[in-house]
């Protein structure tokens, strides 16, 4: 994303958009991603992911917390912590703006 900075990796990646609304803001698809670290200061977005291959680890002040496939998890706007992603990934994502 462009409000991360990027520690680690080159993620080289596709995104396949399903679904797409503009007002209010809100689009799902599918997200394939190498890996990759970032350091989000402010997450620009409410974000639902289901991750359907790889994993990746969550951080911030006093949370860590990894998801592999199968798991769900939510990524709250305003977020300020690290993406760790040791492999590549693929989800399926909800983004409301």
């Amino acid at each position: 994303m462009e409000t991360a900075k990027l520690i680690d990796g080159k993620p080289m990646g596709r995104d396949h958009i399903y679904f797409q609304r503009e007002t209010p803001s809100f689009r799902s698809g599918i997200w394939r991603s190498s890996p990759y670290t970032e350091f989000y200061e402010n997450y620009p977005c409410d974000e639902f992911m289901y991750v359907l291959e790889g994993s990746v680890t969550m951080e911030s002040d006093g949370f860590s917390e990894t998801y592999s496939k199968g798991d769900a998890f939510l990524v709250p706007k305003g977020f300020r912590g690290y993406w760790k992603q040791t492999e590549p990934m693929l989800k399926f994502y909800v983004i409301i703006d």
